[in-house]
């Protein structure tokens, strides 16, 4: 039985029962996505010991900085949303994260932006914990956002220059691209090969070779 303890502030208190919903789903998306691909015994460990939403934002953005020991007057994006840090899952509120990223708003949305930050920790634990190989910002990002199924209605089109453009920038992007990115690749290449060559000094000019 995985349990964790669950830190609403009082304006969510009332919404308890709907938010360990939200959470048991998550854990149901990431335990279906590892069987899918041979990784359940990397699930059966939890992920996480509590479980903080918020309501305000800068108070999410004051507990990620103060997690991740970072300069806590660091201005982090609007978009910003959920975290998986030093065990303690964080985000805010579903009704925040659909006002600021509504190109990610879709059926189960707040529960895709959980499985999400879930799943970079999965990430973590099929490579033996080296964070280093999880490749760069498109692909761990994209390895998330495939493993949550998010973007589902996503209408954009990207040509295959468009495409090698995106792997090729080292500043984080936007989401919906990375996942079509991640897509494109995942659909030539079989996921457990790109996750084993993610951390290649030479992944772009591999990944154009066997595509």
């Amino acid at each position: 039985m995985i349990s964790y303890s669950l830190i609403l502030p009082k304006t969510l208190e009332p919404r308890r029962a709907e938010f360990e919903g939200y959470i048991i789903k998550a854990l149901e998306n990431v335990r279906a996505f590892a069987a899918k691909y041979g990784w359940s015994s990397l699930v059966h460990e939890s992920f996480f010991d509590k479980v903080m939403i918020f309501d305000v934002k800068n108070e999410f953005d004051r507990t990620l900085l103060e997690l991740c020991k970072m300069d806590p007057g660091m201005v982090l994006p609007e978009s910003y949303c959920g975290a998986l840090e030093e065990r303690n899952l964080i985000a805010v509120s579903p009704e925040y994260y659909a006002k600021v990223y509504p190109q990610g708003v879709e059926p189960d949305s707040y529960i895709k932006l959980l499985t999400h930050e879930i799943c970079h920790r999965l990430h973590v634990r099929i490579l033996n914990g080296d964070e280093e190989a999880m490749g760069p910002v498109w692909f761990f990002e994209g390895f998330a956002i495939f493993a949550a199924d998010q973007f589902t209605q996503s209408k954009i089109k990207l040509t295959q220059e468009d495409i090698y453009f995106i792997i090729g920038e080292s500043r984080r992007g936007n989401y919906e691209q990375y996942s079509h990115v991640f897509k494109y690749f995942v659909n030539k290449i079989p996921l457990k090969v790109l996750v084993a060559n993610a951390k290649r000094e030479d992944l772009n000019d591999w990944l154009k070779n066997h595509v």
